[in-house]
């Protein structure tokens, strides 16, 4: 027993040892889309069962912020960048999408159908290494590039329960939200 005890510890401890590592990622702190200069907000790495690291994740916003609905609300261009630390199937990649955008956007939904099915026939599957983006801008729409696949998604509702997914009340990690919303990522180089 008491074997069994030291082991499930020690096991544990290397998980959150592994779990606190950030890998170096190649995102940079400033970004220019269609004239409009972003600067990285936050940073962060989406884990399952603590120590499984998914993919790697940035969100670049033109006014930095910490709050959470402002940076899901404001009218502004905006872009997630995701950078895949494992292979991940189509599926499971289109089925955890859709359900972060049923658990922040529930009411929303039937009028993003559409729009949400038209997005998950472009997904590809993604491989280790591989980069997928989604940017939004207004008058424009969400703008989905990855894997030589391109698309756009009308709609600031669609972008505002797309940026809830990792920025809602009910994110795929908590823990994720409050590195993306650090709001000071992109000054980090600059003090």
């Amino acid at each position: 027993m008491a074997t069994t005890t030291f082991c499930c510890a020690v096991a544990l401890r290397v998980a959150a040892l592994q779990a606190a590592e950030l890998p170096g990622t190649s995102m940079p702190d400033v970004v220019t889309i269609s004239g409009k200069t972003l600067r990285l907000n936050g940073e962060g790495v989406l884990k399952k069962f603590f120590f499984f690291k998914v993919y790697s994740v940035g969100l670049y916003l033109q006014n930095p912020t910490q709050d959470a609905q402002a940076a899901i609300t404001t009218d502004e261009a905006k872009r997630i960048v995701i950078e895949m630390l494992r292979d991940v199937s189509r599926q499971d990649f289109v089925d955890a999408l859709e359900r972060g955008m049923k658990r922040n956007s529930p009411q929303a939904m039937p009028a993003l159908r559409a729009r949400l099915d038209r997005l998950k026939d472009v997904l590809p599957a993604l491989k280790k290494g591989n980069v997928l983006d989604f940017t939004y801008l207004p008058g424009a729409g969400t703008l989905l590039r990855g894997q030589v696949r391109e698309i756009t998604i009308p709609g600031k509702d669609f972008a505002d329960a797309l940026f809830s997914v990792w920025l809602g009340s009910k994110p795929v990690g908590d823990g994720l939200k409050r590195e993306l919303l650090r709001g000071d990522a992109a000054t980090k180089t600059e003090k």
